[in-house]
């Protein structure tokens, strides 16, 4: 496979993985509750390790899993296993628009509420940076059930490259599986009212669960056509 086909599908799936909603909305609740309690650089702070947390698991799970593809499959993954991710991601793209939010005027998501209270809880209560990076890792985590294809294909993708791009690319992937995270960091750096996001947030819970099952579905249709015909 060419390189350049290999970047789109990893730019392509780094937008659908920038898409889910976990890690954005532990951080809006890290933001609501550490600003009530703390200095503003304190908050800084807590925040810079959450999205750091969360950008690591990205980081270590292509890696991870481009060592096991290697190991396994010399080097790149074979046509049924990308079959497989395909019927993965037409699945989370049914997930997304029937299920992924709960009914209601709120952005609560289709976690176990046990969970999700769980992740609340840490949120509202986390007061040191490694406390916060480990929050950030546990949020990525919790969406694996819809990432781990992401992570293969993107880890397929890696293996395929040239080796002098192998490097950036997992890092590009990886920055772009945060910017939604970077963006509200710099929002609020820059005056906006976190509360206005989540409000925000609301309105648009329609809109961003259309654009993410999409995203699932164009993916699945490119990796179809490019990488499995």
């Amino acid at each position: 496979m060419s390189d350049l086909l290999c970047i789109a599908t990893i730019v392509l799936a780094g937008i659908v993985q920038a898409s889910l909603q976990l890690s954005l909305g532990g951080l809006i609740l890290l933001y609501h509750a550490s600003m009530g309690h703390h200095r503003r650089r304190k908050t800084r702070s807590l925040t810079r390790h959450y999205i750091l947390g969360a950008g690591v698991i990205s980081f270590l799970m292509v890696c991870a899993l481009a060592f096991m593809i290697s190991s396994l499959f010399n080097g790149a993954l074979k046509t049924e296993y990308l079959i497989i991710c395909v019927g993965v991601f037409l699945a989370s793209a049914l997930v997304m628009w029937l299920f992924y939010y709960r009914r209601g005027r709120n952005t609560e998501l289709w976690l176990p509420r046990s969970f999700t209270r769980f992740i609340q809880r840490r949120a509202k209560t986390t007061n040191d940076n490694i406390e916060s990076f480990s929050l950030g890792m546990l949020s990525s985590f919790a969406e694996m059930p819809l990432s781990i294809a992401l992570y293969f294909v993107v880890a397929n993708c890696i293996l395929n490259l040239s080796a002098q791009y192998q490097i950036i690319a997992v890092i590009g992937y990886t920055i772009m599986s945060i910017i939604p995270l970077l963006v509200l960091k710099l929002r609020v750096r820059t005056g906006q009212n976190v509360v206005e996001v989540q409000k925000w947030r609301v309105r648009n819970k329609a809109f961003a669960r259309i654009i993410s099952g999409s995203g699932f579905l164009v993916l699945a249709a490119f990796v179809l056509t490019y990488w499995v015909m």
